[in-house]
């Protein structure tokens, strides 16, 4: 007898596109990140290249406990707040995080911009560490409603690749961005980027944000997260068992041991690397 699942596992056009767009304004800031952290804080805070390498230091460490700590809080959520789907509402307390922090880590020291540069070095590591806590709640959140939406290899596989292509469309969105801005309201040509620049960063920064919320509202009125109770939870893995005829519980320690895993860190890691590297050719 097959379990019963009460839940239609073929997500709407409507809820597919919703969700496709909730991870949009964590791509547009990461996108941010990545490419122009450097670039700001040691042409326009004036930081040392050793000081803006730490901040970018602190963000990834950062990032790195709250996705744990994330993890297996979102897992063991049993019922969000207020009603509120558990997922979504950790993927909200995210987007308020980013919202709240991201603007002020690409804009200048917010009454502290003639201080001593370890003042501000401590300012902004404060709101870079919220900033990555949060992007994290919303990160894990979006990826994990995968397997709350349906059940379907294909479904899981279609979400995924709207997800993704949201990502890329945001990637070029920035860089597109960035050069009209820099092209069109550089304060010297022929120098680069100077302190005097710091106001493309900011338009850059909240328009980020802008296109960001908008997509955030998107996701959240347009995807309907459903509170199943754990029986049916229950079904609807064993029913994904019974499909895939592959899937197993592992433990952390099998975990570690799976090839694949570290053929994925590796590959994620030497890719931020280069693209980090290559920024030195414009610092």
């Amino acid at each position: 007898m097959k379990p019963v699942v009460s839940q239609p596992d073929v997500v709407s056009k409507k809820e597919k596109f919703a969700y496709s767009v909730g991870h949009v304004l964590n791509d547009l800031a990461a996108s941010m990140w990545f490419s122009y952290l450097l670039v700001f804080y040691h042409r326009i805070v004036n930081f040392t290249n050793a000081s803006a390498g730490y901040l970018l230091l602190i963000g990834q460490v950062a990032d790195a406990l709250a996705t744990t700590f994330v993890g297996f809080g979102s897992d063991r959520a049993r019922k969000g707040l207020f009603g509120y789907g558990r997922r979504k509402t950790w993927h909200l307390f995210g987007v308020i995080c980013v919202l709240c922090s991201f603007p002020f880590c690409f804009n200048l020291c917010v009454g502290c911009e003639h201080n001593d540069l370890l003042a501000q070095f401590f300012y902004y590591a404060m709101f870079i560490i919220i900033f990555q806590f949060g992007w994290s709640c919303s990160q894990i959140s979006h990826l994990t409603m995968i397997n709350d939406l349906t059940h379907k290899d294909g479904e899981r596989v279609a979400l995924n690749s709207y997800r993704y292509a949201w990502t890329v469309a945001s990637n070029i969105f920035v860089y597109a961005m960035a050069s009209v801005l820099l092209g069109v309201h550089s304060s010297n040509d022929k120098t680069g980027i100077t302190p005097d620049d710091a106001h493309i960063f900011r338009t850059l920064t909240l328009t980020v944000v802008g296109v960001g919320l908008l997509c955030m509202i998107i996701f959240h009125v347009g995807l309907k997260e459903s509170e199943l109770p754990a029986e049916e939870t229950e079904s609807r893995l064993q029913l994904s068992t019974t499909s895939s005829g592959r899937l197993k519980r592992m433990t952390w320690k099998k975990f570690l041991r799976e090839r694949e895993f570290y053929q994925c860190t590796f590959i994620w890691m030497f890719t931020r690397i280069i693209l980090n590297i290559t920024q030195k050719d414009i610092v």
